[in-house]
């Protein structure tokens, strides 16, 4: 019998906490990587953005849960504005053995821009992503 089931093949888990996109930093969870996944995929979706928002969106990475992050070279949205409202942006990446724990920075400036975010973890070496149904898709 042929196991078809996504949902054993990847593990999806929030990265921010949905919020109405009032200016500031959103509050990130911290995505734990190290149980066999060898890459993550993070989705950011967008909702309302106030004309004139900003928000900027990138991924940290540390050795251990608790540890000191650094930003992930590359992974990273710049200069989302108010046109960038109702829309996916996605970065796919490697999960790195020596830095497996991931935090998302995003920020929201000048006024409110609706987002969320999910982390996907899943064995990319038998599934690449190939097509993006996405604004924008950043792999690496």
């Amino acid at each position: 019998m042929r196991n078809t089931q996504l949902a054993d093949k990847v593990k999806i888990v929030p990265a921010v906490v949905p919020t109405v996109g009032s200016i500031g930093a959103s509050t990130a969870t911290v995505v734990d990587g190290s149980a066999g996944y060898d890459r993550v995929m993070f989705v950011l979706s967008t909702g309302a953005a106030t004309a004139t928002a900003t928000m900027s969106y990138k991924i940290q990475s540390s050795a251990t849960s608790g540890g000191s992050y650094t930003d992930v070279s590359g992974a990273a949205l710049t200069a989302l504005d108010d046109t960038g409202g109702s829309k996916q942006y996605i970065i796919d990446m490697p999960v790195s053995a020596a830095k497996p724990f991931f935090k998302v920075v995003a920020a929201v400036g000048t006024a409110a821009f609706a987002n969320s975010s999910i982390a996907i973890l899943y064995r990319g070496d038998s599934y690449p992503v190939a097509t993006s149904y996405a604004t924008q898709l950043v792999t690496l």
